[in-house]
């Protein structure tokens, strides 16, 4: 167990010490009372050759029925305060790291697979509660009751302990000699399983292409060979223990052999009492569950680690993006943006996806990107949020580097709008208010009547009200773009980002809400990034990017006059419309 892990773990045990300390104390009083009712037994096999009183054996039944109370009030009070505690923990881990995985960044995400995530949250997490509780009890349980039984087994019969205790350190040998061999398989069960969860997932987010594909029975079968690996995996882990438990077993059973062989012939001769032997004896039974224990504790504690050291790589891992020191918020932006010299290249790409690039857009005006596919023209979008850093160069809002702004400020006053946008499982209304629940209802009119849903209402069964379903699987592709572009708008944000955000809907319908965005919505910095170029004819500044560089700039008249790119695809997607026309 590193120093990392041990820390973890103290630090919520001195957080909820006292339910853990009522807990170790109720089991203690347990453990204490089942201790002395083979010391009872002890003196009641003795004092019988005495002839005792009716008076005498009540008294023996009472002891055994105040010991057999006390047992029944602790194991409650362990199990109250022990288990309790255990579940706070996982609650408290639990809120921990779903808060840390909202200040992560797209990196990290890109990293890990979103099942292996969601497995590292439910599954490991259990496994840490389960050491915390469960297993904090059995090791205070097996270390109480195995030294207090060596220690009676000795009073009683010092040689006879000896012989009897010989053979159990054999087992001990054992356990430990496989402690990193558990340990390895624990983790390979634990990251099979985040491969299961993540399998999950996906065909359950993919529903519909696999039926559109008819590939039910193959993801079926991918499926099975999945969890017969899972099988394989866990049953390695288990045949270790099969091993431990027979060995076990084998060995008490020796020992009890010894205590029988030895102790009965001390018996017969005189040197021991028949109490002595029978509480020996009991004595000895009890260290079988207690050895045994040792080895559930290996169990769990290997399961623990592995699962706190998998959680902790979620905790421990640190936002690429974060507010520099120094970072001031200046109030509302003006929407001014300026790229310089900005080069950039993703995380294990081949090449760089943006190279030297030099703009100016002054607030309020509107600016179209355009170009091939894998041009870099959405990550040009996504470094002005700083949604990924910039590697060299600089990029400016109002005439300062955006890293000199809070994060949070720079954000809320961009909207951003992407092609594929997320909803999330809940009504129309709330979607579109995410960031302003306070929203009044004349602020989300307009907002929705801007992006050009007003019509498209009449059709929701709820109007506002409806609920749009995990990831707005009731919408259709048009919809959810114009949701998330009234979401965006009614931050009321300076910059306003539309990242081929109505590729969903037709031509006519993207100019006609470009239109009213730019009438009704003044003084707002927008920039588009579109493959149909005639809905950017009137963009104040149009740049034509290639292979991550600025090939063409200038207005639309500037750039058909030149002839370039701009102008041939301009020209083609005007042919293309026509003959569309036409043909209908």
């Amino acid at each position: 167990m590193s120093w990392n892990h041990l820390r973890f773990f103290v630090s919520y045990l001195i957080k909820y010490r006292i339910g853990v300390g009522l807990g170790i104390l109720a089991l203690l009083l347990t453990d204490f009372a089942g201790l002395a009712v083979p010391w009872i037994l002890k003196e009641f096999v003795d004092f019988l050759p005495r002839s005792p009183s009716q008076i005498d054996l009540l008294g023996f039944a009472g002891l055994l029925f105040a010991a057999a109370s006390i047992q029944a009030t602790g194991r409650f009070g362990w199990r109250k305060y022990l288990f309790g505690s255990s579940r706070r923990v996982e609650f408290d881990i639990l809120n921990r790291v779903f808060g840390h995985f909202l200040i992560l960044d797209r990196p990290f995400f890109q990293r890990l697979r979103i099942g292996d995530l969601m497995s590292r949250a439910t599954n490991d997490l259990r496994a840490v509660r389960d050491f915390m509780g469960l297993g904090l009890l059995i090791l205070v349980d097996s270390a109480v009751v195995i030294s207090a039984c060596f220690i009676l087994m000795t009073v009683i019969n010092p040689s006879l302990a000896f012989w009897v205790l010989l053979p159990l350190p054999l087992v001990s040998i054992l356990f430990f000699s496989y402690v990193e061999t558990i340990s390895r398989r624990h983790r390979e069960v634990q990251e099979h399983l985040s491969v299961i969860t993540e399998r999950v997932r996906e065909n359950i987010a993919g529903i519909r292409v696999l039926h559109s594909f008819v590939q039910e029975e193959h993801e079926k079968e991918k499926f099975r060979e999945l969890c017969r690996e899972y099988i394989i995996r866990n049953l390695r882990v288990t045949r270790l223990f099969g091993v431990f438990t027979p060995a076990l077993v084998f060995t008490i059973g020796i020992s009890g052999l010894i205590s029988l062989w030895i102790g009965g012939r001390a018996v017969i001769e005189g040197s021991m009492t028949l109490g002595d032997f029978v509480a020996f004896n009991g004595y000895l039974m009890q260290l079988s569950w207690p050895m045994m224990g040792v080895g559930y504790i290996i169990n769990l504690s290997q399961r623990g680690l592995v699962a706190v050291s998998r959680i902790d790589e979620i905790l421990s891992a640190e936002p690429v993006i974060r507010d520099r020191a120094g970072a001031v918020d200046p109030g509302t932006l003006e929407g001014g943006i300026e790229f310089r010299d900005v080069s950039f290249t993703y995380p294990a790409a081949a090449s760089p996806s943006l190279i030297g690039i030099d703009l100016r857009v002054n607030p309020g005006q509107k600016l179209a990107v355009t170009g091939l596919i894998g041009s870099g023209k959405s990550t040009l979008a996504l470094l002005i949020p700083r949604l990924y850093e910039v590697e060299e160069g600089a990029i400016l809002v109002d005439g300062r580097p955006v890293t000199d702004y809070p994060l949070e400020r720079l954000r809320r006053d961009i909207g951003y709008v992407e092609q594929n946008p997320f909803l999330f499982s809940a009504t129309l209304r709330e979607n579109i208010a995410l960031e302003r629940p306070d929203a009044t209802r004349e602020e989300i009119d307009e907002v929705i009547e801007n992006a050009g849903l007003v019509p498209d209402l009449a059709r929701f069964p709820e109007g506002l009200d409806t609920v749009v379903g995990e990831r707005g699987v009731s919408l259709s592709g048009g919809q959810k773009q114009r949701v998330a572009l009234a979401r965006a708008l009614i931050k009321k944000p300076r910059i306003l980002i539309l990242d081929d955000a109505f590729s969903s809907l037709d031509a006519e319908t993207e100019e006609i809400i470009l239109k009213r965005i730019h009438t009704q919505v003044r003084g707002i910095t927008t920039l588009i990034i579109t493959h149909r170029l005639p809905v950017v004819r009137d963009a104040d500044q149009i740049i034509v990017l290639d292979r991550g560089t600025i090939m063409e700039r200038g207005t639309h008249d500037e750039l058909m006059r030149v002839g370039g790119l701009y102008a041939r695809t301009c020209r083609n997607q005007a042919l293309a419309r026509e003959m569309e026309i036409t043909l209908q």
